[in-house]
This record gives structure tokens, C-alpha cells and sequence, in this order.
């Protein structure tokens, strides 16, 4: 399984997949003009991983800010590591925050209510 990594820019965030790790990382700020075309890649991969995903996969988002298609096309690209669970593989899902930012924490919650993956909010100072 290859790697992937995309730079952030100012609008869109710096996106991590390590298949042999089991690593996804998105950081940074989400507001790209196109989120299809920011996150089209990293949904092939996480698809394409799903064939033969490692005993453990781990999601970190460390986000400072995302509209509302980054939220959609984040949301589908956990949505298919929703069934790995049930076929006995463990996926931990971070949502980092920072301790001052409302906004992140309840987005977090959001994607809590959204997702049958369990999340981990973790407050940063």
C-alpha cells in the first residue's frame, strides 16, 4: 500500500496516508474551493485500504477550522472505515482541539453524533 501526503495551503489542510502504518492525519485548515477535488484522493486510498486494512487504523484530525464540504467529504471518508469493526479490526478516530476553541470541540462532538466509530476528543492547551 502506498503512501500519500498533500502540503497544506493556506485553504486546505496537509492530509497523511500511511497503508503500512495505518495512519490517516488531516491538519490544518479545511476550507478549500474544491473539497471533492482535495479529498478525492485520500477517499481511493482509504477505499482501496478497506480491502486489506491493518489490525489497527488511526485517524488524527487536528483542524483549526473547516467549512461545511470538508465536514461532508470527512465524514465519507470515515463512513467507510465504519464496518471494519464488525470484521474485527480496531479504528481509533482522534479529534484534537485546541482548549480555547468551542467551535472544533463541538464540530468533534458533531462527527461523534454522525459516526458509529467511537471518537476521541482530545482538548490541547
Amino acid at each position: 500500500m502506498e503512501k500519500y501526503f498533500a502540503d497544506a495551503t493556506e485553504d486546505s489542510p496537509s492530509i497523511l496516508f500511511d497503508g503500512e502504518k495505518g495512519l490517516i492525519e488531516i491538519t490544518g485548515k479545511s476550507l478549500p474551493e474544491n473539497a471533492i477535488t482535495c479529498y478525492t484522493p485520500l477517499n481511493m486510498m482509504v477505499k482501496e485500504y478497506t480491502q486489506s486494512p491493518k489490525q489497527l487504523t488511526t485517524l488524527n484530525f487536528r483542524l483549526v477550522y473547516l467549512n461545511s464540504s470538508s465536514a461532508k467529504k470527512i465524514l465519507e471518508i470515515i463512513s467507510l472505515l465504519e464496518d471494519l469493526p464488525s470484521q474485527g479490526y480496531q479504528v481509533n478516530l482522534n479529534w484534537y482541539y485546541n482548549a480555547d476553541d468551542d467551535d472544533m470541540h463541538e464540530e468533534g462532538e458533531e462527527f461523534k453524533r454522525m459516526t458509529d466509530l467511537p471518537i476521541t476528543l482530545v482538548k490541547e492547551q
